[in-house]
C-alpha cells in the first residue's frame, strides 16, 4: 500500500531528482507524496514558476540486478593465420601504398660535416693589453693585469719612455686596449686559439693603418707570445722590438726602468 512521505523525506526527495539522484527505499510498495515548499520569489532555470505543491509517485523496487559479462567470441585459428598473411602482404606492398598510414622507412645518406681540425697556438686563454702609438713613429705594446685601475700613471710612464726614445716631446698618441675574456664555449671551438690570434691582427692592423711605426717595443710575456705567432709576412716581423717588462711591473718596481732603457738603447742604437 502507498505510504506517506513526511515533510523533510518529500524534500529531500525533490532535491535529489534535481541532481540527478536516484532515492530508492527498501520494499517493493509504491510510495506517493506531497511536497510542501515555499513560493520562490524568483523563476526556475527552465522559465517556469516554481510549483508550491508537487505530487510525487514512485515505484522503488531496489537495484536492478548486474547485467553477467559476455565472453568474447573465440577466433578460429584459419582466421588469425590469414589475418596475418594479409597484413604481410599489405607490408610487402609497393612503396606508393600506404598502408593504415604507415609510411616505408627508407633509409637515406646524410653528409656530416667534420669537425674543423683542432689548432692550438699556445697563447693565453685571457688577455689584457694596452697598445700606445706615439708620435707616429713607436708602437708600444704592454700587458695589463685583468683588474687593472691606474690609467695616469700608466699613460705619463708610456710617454716618458717615448720621449726619451725619439729625442723630443710627444703631441700626438693614441692608446687602444685588447681584451680577451677567456676560452669560447662552442664544444668545436673549445681547443682552438686561432680566434684570440685573428682579433689580436686585427687589433695592431687599427693601430698601424694609418703610419706604419719604425720601432717597436713589446712590454710583457703576453705581448712577446703573441707577436711571436703573428704570420711570417706581417708588417711588425720585420720591424725593430724591443722586449721588456711589462710597465705595470715598472711601476711597481721602478729598478726595472733602467733594464728595460738599456734593452732599448742596444735594439735601437738610440
Amino acid at each position: 500500500m502507498p505510504r506517506e512521505l513526511s515533510f523533510s523525506q518529500s524534500l529531500q526527495t525533490d532535491y535529489l531528482k534535481q541532481l540527478g539522484v536516484v532515492s530508492w527505499f527498501a520494499g517493493s510498495e509504491p510510495v506517493t507524496g506531497v511536497v510542501h515548499r515555499t513560493p520562490q520569489p524568483w523563476s526556475r532555470a527552465d522559465g517556469q514558476a516554481s510549483p508550491v505543491e508537487t505530487p510525487l509517485k514512485y515505484d522503488v523496487g531496489g537495484f536492478a540486478p548486474a547485467k553477467e559479462p559476455v565472453p568474447p567470441k573465440p577466433v578460429a585459428p584459419e582466421q588469425k593465420d590469414a589475418s596475418v598473411a594479409n597484413l604481410r602482404q599489405q607490408l610487402n606492398a609497393a612503396p606508393d601504398v600506404i598502408v593504415e598510414d604507415l609510411q616505408p622507412i627508407e633509409e637515406q645518406s646524410v653528409d656530416i660535416d667534420p669537425v674543423e681540425e683542432i689548432v692550438t697556438t699556445g697563447l693565453p686563454a685571457r688577455v689584457h693589453m694596452a697598445s700606445y702609438r706615439l708620435a707616429d713613429e713607436l708602437l708600444l705594446l704592454t700587458d695589463l693585469p685583468l683588474s687593472f685601475n691606474d690609467d695616469d700613471a700608466l699613460d705619463k710612464l708610456a710617454l716618458n719612455l717615448g720621449k726619451a726614445l725619439l729625442k723630443k716631446d710627444i703631441d700626438q698618441w693614441q692608446k687602444a686596449t685588447f681584451i680577451w675574456p677567456g676560452k669560447l664555449r662552442n664544444r668545436y671551438l673549445l681547443n682552438r686559439q686561432d680566434w684570440i690570434l685573428g682579433a689580436f691582427e686585427q687589433f695592431i692592423v687599427n693601430q698601424v693603418a694609418a703610419q706604419p711605426p719604425r720601432w717597436v717595443i713589446v712590454a710583457g710575456e703576453q705581448g712577446a707570445q703573441f707577436i711571436d705567432a703573428l704570420p711570417s709576412r706581417h708588417a711588425l716581423k720585420g720591424l725593430p722590438c724591443a722586449r721588456v717588462d711589462s710597465l705595470p711591473q715598472m711601476l711597481r718596481v721602478p729598478e726595472l726602468r733602467k733594464d728595460a732603457w738599456r734593452i732599448m738603447q742596444s735594439v735601437f742604437g738610440r
